[in-house]
């Protein structure tokens, strides 16, 4: 009987417990790899645990729109959707702390149709910024790149929320 790969298992146990999905010929390319491999990529879907998710600005014109109707405290929603960025469980399915009220951000991600936000898995990160794996959606596979200071804002009234923007750099191409 044939062994399972190891980096194969581990692709099948994330899925199983986050619903992390591994795209195939990812699987296959990176199975051929030694486990003590320092190929970036590699390592870090070997780890999948270190991850942080960046809204759609649709779905921050969602969560105004709803806020706007319920309160005006702003500077709430405002912390809210900073921290919700770290704070989002993959087993769970919602935004999970100790620290912060996620029910209205919860309530608003389940009245939501669409794709409300990406979940990127760090690949590495410099003093400028960021870059990510996306592992969601229809940009699965997609490495995303920001700038620390690379913020989107939507003004209301006479305030502003702002929120996480990312660039969708290329496909990883095997």
């Amino acid at each position: 009987m044939e062994k399972e790969n190891s980096f194969i298992k581990h692709c099948n146990i994330i899925q199983s417990k986050y619903r992390i999905v591994i795209p195939e010929n990812i699987q296959t390319y990176f199975a051929k790899f030694s486990e003590d491999s320092d190929n970036f990529y590699y390592q870090v879907l070997k780890k999948a645990d270190d991850y942080k998710i960046f809204y759609t600005k649709e779905f921050v014109e969602f969560i105004i729109g709803k806020y706007v109707d319920s309160a005006i405290d702003f500077e709430f929603l405002q912390n809210m959707i900073d921290e919700g960025n770290y704070e989002y469980s993959l087993l769970e399915k919602k935004f999970v702390s100790e620290n912060i009220d996620f029910s209205f951000l919860n309530t608003c991600l389940q009245e939501y149709d669409s794709i409300p936000f990406y979940i990127g898995i760090y690949t590495f990160e410099t003093c400028g910024g960021e870059e990510f794996l996306i592992i969601n959606d229809d940009k699965t596979g997609y490495i995303a790149g920001r700038s620390h200071y690379d913020f989107e804002k939507i003004e209301i009234n006479a305030s502003s929320i702002k929120y996480q923007k990312i660039d969708f750099i290329k496909k990883l191409q095997i």
